[in-house]
């Protein structure tokens, strides 16, 4: 019987500083920054991110399974915040820093996402924040997640085409898209 063990801790510790060093260096640089430059600021050798990353699109998808993650645990956050309109305004933030900070390589982890990929969970959060949120008079009754779903593409959109470190333009964008989605207008 061939049971897979499960990776040493130190593997793991590795792994997580392989990503974050990968991140890093694909804010700055893109997909195409080098495996080599990716272990130089991890202070691992190439071989340990070969040893757990089959190459350059391994690591791209395991970048894009964090960030499902951490969109999912901010959506839950929002959800938790008992103001749904500080909640909603935390998570819109959120999207927007998210984005700014993967502008270099955002594409390529979208293109690892398809559509059932997104979790689940955070769609659901989205639509139940969307419902708090008008229930309790702080989005206009006629607003629904699919609204916020677009004003999140919407700030995707900002964000790539603002120059890097520009955040007044997709800020600003949030701003008088929620002032529309408000209750009153």
């Amino acid at each position: 019987m061939n049971r897979a063990r499960a990776p040493r801790r130190d593997a793991l510790r590795n792994d997580e500083i392989v990503l974050r060093a990968a991140r890093e260096v694909f804010a700055a640089q893109g997909p195409q920054a080098s495996m080599e430059t990716i272990a130089a600021r991890a202070g691992v050798g190439v071989g340990t991110i070969y040893r757990r990353f089959a190459g350059k699109e391994a690591l791209l998808d395991a970048i894009a399974r964090v960030f499902v993650e951490e969109v999912d645990e901010a959506a839950a956050a929002a959800l938790a915040d008992p103001d749904p309109g500080a909640g909603l305004e935390r998570f819109l933030e959120f999207i927007g820093v998210f984005n700014a900070e993967k502008r270099r390589y955002a594409a390529a982890l979208t293109e690892r996402l398809s559509g059932d990929e997104v979790s689940e969970r955070t769609v659901n959060s989205l639509r139940e924040l969307t419902r708090k949120a008008v229930g309790a008079g702080v989005l206009a009754a006629d607003v629904t997640g699919d609204d916020l779903k677009a004003l999140i593409v919407g700030i995707r959109a900002v964000v790539a085409s603002s120059p890097d470190g520009d955040d007044t333009r997709w800020r600003r964008f949030v701003r008088i898209h929620l002032a529309g989605l408000r209750a009153g207008h």
